[in-house]
């Protein structure tokens, strides 16, 4: 999804035991329960599948055990979450935070059944042109669209594909980068230079059919995401601009599940489309999400041992709710999977805020003068200070608050999982990153970057990363140590103990060069506007977060590598620069003197080059733009989601299951072909299921 962008806070993962991709997932996950590893759906798979899928999202039944035949099986779902829905316009939003919830009430072309497999959705047909730079597409013919009523409103049909994504056009969607230069025409149409008669989409009675700019081999999981998703034209008039407002009336629904309620700051709850065409696949009927601010961290827990929630993380972190676990379910904790969601820390390139943009009264500073923010500015646009900051930050020691010693294996070091690609040598996407680094940088001569260790973190490397910057930056810093701004949730005890571990490896590090200014916020929305809802990069007002996330949108290194793109990436947002999405869209000058300066407007022909590339050169150039990315400091990888400690009562491995997509694993789950019990299920079931799933079973 993308997943997941999806800003996913600590505190919400913890909570849910589930996981998010977007198309943006940001937020680092804290403590969430287990998540799935998956298999490649059609591109080389990624050893850790997407998002934090956990107990409740996991795929592909096991056999039935004994065990099994003694419980019963139940229709409802019940879950806490952290965050409020903001949009239901699923066309414009690429947040997991509303994606999640949309990709249950509305499906596209294509779904994944429970190994990631693509199957018909609302296409029964698909098939390529010889080249795959054309698709066609056949519309089924017993799909319609439901109203939040549970009345039938009409057929789905091709032209509403069409409609869908002019929709996705007009309204300037936030996902619309993800095809806006693979779709013939859609560039010209969105920046106004371009007719809409000549984009490549057109609808001919059921069939439907995409022409592109290029050969596209995985367009078809390309569907699978939100911006390619059907309207109903009628209802998109008849709705004007309340189409997608925050009411189960504002949208129809072509999905497993119909919207009944949603009201901020206390529950959403949705049930079962009762015209949806795959309906017998729909065991869960109803879903229950209930708000939580999440200053309880006992609280998932202790409503899980009352029954009033399906599934629940152990946090190592907390040593009541370990020993109640240990004492009510001794034979039913498992340690799940990590996913294909990466999360990393970014600086703001070019920070003009200083305080929320949607409140200017909530300071998001600490700097008592303009030197101080001269002094950050300058520091920032350092390779060396950047990499000095990142090489001080140790994500065992941030996430061993909430998680213990099996932080470690929740670690990441890579912005495309190390085996998400390989080329057909069957040498690892993750291998050549490695060399390429190497290459680009000799301190980094000897580094392992799979999974499960903190590979960046090194203590000396980065006092010699700081000596560096110190000398090369000379009177532009005025004064030493540098005064970084950092937000989190202050009521939230568990994320604040995590920021003050984070601030004590890296001030122990380099004290002496860097100093972490804690602004501790009264919420996560307010968090959250500090860096993440902001439409404008100039809008981002802090120095630097360790809380940006991404879930693949389709099975290709190039899905990640998009992220830092120069002109229209993904999650430039996050590091305080306005994607150039149509050209109307003001970037100020400052922002692109910015991307001057750390290098990134350079890479820009690379990924070029690497994106109009296939076979082994597209894997090895995507390998070498990740490996620039990461040796000038752009980003530093830290984690992923899943491998912690959970309960649930979902049978294992029984939801659908993708790396990328609708059926990716997120923190409020994607409920088709999930089968929940009245008990929870065992570890040795768990790890039963686990086994035959991974075998294909």
């Amino acid at each position: 999804m993308k997943k997941f962008i999806a800003l996913l806070m600590a505190v919400a993962m913890v909570l849910s035991l589930a996981a998010c991709g977007s198309s943006n997932e940001t937020s680092a996950p804290a403590a969430e329960a287990p998540a799935t590893e998956a298999p490649a759906a059609e591109a080389p798979a990624a050893e850790e599948p997407a998002a934090e899928a956990s107990a409740a999202e996991e795929a592909a039944p096991a056999e039935e055990t004994a065990a099994e035949e003694t419980r019963n099986e139940v229709d409802t779902y019940n879950m806490l979450y952290a965050f409020n829905i903001t949009t239901l316009d699923y066309l414009y939003d690429n947040h997991s935070t509303n994606g999640d919830f949309t990709a249950n009430f509305t499906e596209g072309l294509l779904t994944q059944d429970n190994h990631g497999v693509l199957v018909p959705g609302m296409a029964i047909e698909w098939a390529p042109n010889d080249d795959a730079s054309e698709w066609t597409f056949t519309i089924r013919d017993d799909a319609v669209w439901s109203t939040s009523d549970g009345e039938v409103y009409d057929y789905v049909t091709a032209e509403d594909f069409v409609t869908g994504l002019k929709h996705a056009a007009d309204s300037n969607s936030l996902v619309l980068g993800l095809v806006k230069n693979l779709i013939v025409g859609l560039a010209d149409y969105a920046d106004g230079t371009g007719s809409w008669d000549d984009v490549g989409i057109k609808a001919d009675g059921n069939k439907l059919t995409y022409t592109l700019t290029a050969p596209c081999g995985y367009f078809d999981g390309l569907t699978t995401y939100n911006v390619l998703r059907p309207v109903n034209a009628e209802f998109l008039e008849s709705q004007g601009e309340n189409f997608g407002a925050v009411d189960p009336s504002s949208i129809l629904y072509n999905g497993c599940y119909i919207l009944t309620s949603v009201v901020p700051g206390q529950e959403v709850r949705f049930d079962a489309n009762p015209n949806y065409y795959d309906k017998d696949n729909v065991h869960v009927q109803h879903v229950n999400v209930t708000y939580t601010d999440g200053k309880d961290p006992m609280q998932n827990f202790n409503m899980f041992v009352n029954g009033e929630v399906t599934t629940t993380a152990i946090q190592l972190g907390q040593p009541e709710m370990v020993a109640k676990a240990n004492e009510l379910f001794p034979n039913n904790q498992f340690k799940g999977m990590t996913t294909s969601t990466s999360f990393w820390g970014a600086f703001n390139w070019d920070r003009q805020s200083f305080a929320l943009w949607t409140d200017e009264n909530v300071s998001t500073t600490a700097k008592t003068s303009d030197e101080q923010k001269a002094d950050a500015h300058a520091a920032i646009l350092n390779k060396n200070f950047r990499l000095g900051v990142y090489a001080a930050f140790s994500m065992q020691a941030y996430y061993e608050v909430v998680l213990g010693d099996i932080a470690i294996d929740r670690c990441r070091n890579t912005l495309t999982p190390y085996t998400f690609a390989a080329l057909s040598t069957g040498e690892s996407y993750g291998s050549l990153v490695t060399k390429y680094l190497e290459q680009e940088n000799e301190a980094f001569a000897g580094i392992d970057l799979n999974d499960g260790q903190d590979a960046w973190y090194n203590p000396e490397r980065a006092v010699a990363f700081m000596e560096k910057a110190k000398e090369e930056l000379g009177d532009s810093v005025s004064s030493w140590p540098v005064h970084l701004d950092m937000v989190e949730n202050g009521t939230d005890e568990q994320t604040k103990n995590m920021a003050i571990a984070m601030q004590n490896c890296i001030e122990s590090a380099i004290g002496d060069y860097v100093k972490i200014d804690l602004i501790f916020l009264d919420n996560d929305e307010q968090v959250n506007d500090a860096f993440y809802t902001n439409v404008r990069g100039e809008d981002n007002s802090v120095d630097l977060a360790f809380a940006a996330g991404w879930g693949p949108d389709y099975g290709d290194p190039y899905t990640y590598i998009h992220c830092f793109d120069p002109v229209d990436g993904d999650m430039m947002l996050y590091s305080g620069i306005t994607p150039i999405i149509t050209a109307d869209t003001e970037r100020p000058e400052s922002q692109t003197e910015a991307l001057e300066a750390i290098g990134l407007a350079d890479l820009k022909a690379l990924m070029d080059e690497a994106n109009a590339s296939t076979g082994d050169k597209r894997i090895d150039l995507f390998a070498q733009v990740e490996a620039k990315l990461l040796a000038n400091g752009i980003l530093r990888p830290f984690a992923t989601r899943g491998a912690g400690l959970g309960v649930s009562k979902v049978k294992p491995f029984s939801a659908g299951y993708g790396l990328y997509g609708q059926a990716s694993t997120n923190i409020v789950p994607y409920f088709k072909y999930m089968v929940v019990y009245d008990q929870p299920i065992t570890a040795d079931e768990y790890y039963a299921a686990k086994e035959a799933w991974l075998a294909g079973e």
